[in-house]
């Protein structure tokens, strides 16, 4: 009796010196858990980004562009459009709070009006700074330091 009275004392000191190590395991592991979640959230954002769609530019900077201007962002996130004189090609990456990244743009190489011409530059310049976006029903706005692009969702 003596024995399994001492054995039952050593069972239950051991049990009581093993829970703060499965504490700080526990613990441990939350943290990690909690990192991994930040990580993946890097590249999140908050709403659906506007893929699959086509969007007409109906103002820069609250006027209304000398010239048509388009954008396109398929399933692969690669943009296309219309710049106005020329047709464009890029990667657009969704990023958190609501912005875009732009790769290295691809672009036709027309000569047009300097009206053109300039409203050209200021449209691709928006949407190479790192612009945020905003979806209000058919209305998307993109906007940076640089300027503010409204677009109508086309047919």
């Amino acid at each position: 009796m003596k024995k399994l009275a001492i054995l039952a004392a050593m069972t239950i000191a051991a049990a009581l010196a093993a829970q703060p190590a499965l504490a700080k395991k526990k613990k441990d592991q939350e943290q990690e858990q909690g990192q991994a979640q930040k990580k993946d959230d890097k590249f999140a954002y908050e709403s659906p980004f506007p893929t699959k769609a086509t969007w007409q530019l109906r103002t820069i900077n609250g006027k209304n562009p000398p010239a048509e201007a388009s954008l396109l962002i398929d399933e692969n996130l690669r943009g296309t459009g219309s710049s106005g004189c020329n047709t464009w090609s890029a990667t657009l990456y969704p990023v958190k709070g609501h912005r875009l990244a732009m790769g290295p743009v691809a672009m036709t190489k027309k000569n047009c009006s300097p009206e053109v011409n300039n409203f050209e530059r200021a449209y691709l310049t928006v949407l190479r700074s790192g612009p945020t976006w905003d979806l209000q029903g058919s209305t998307l706005t993109v906007k940076s330091k640089y300027g503010e692009l409204t677009y109508n969702r086309g047919l």
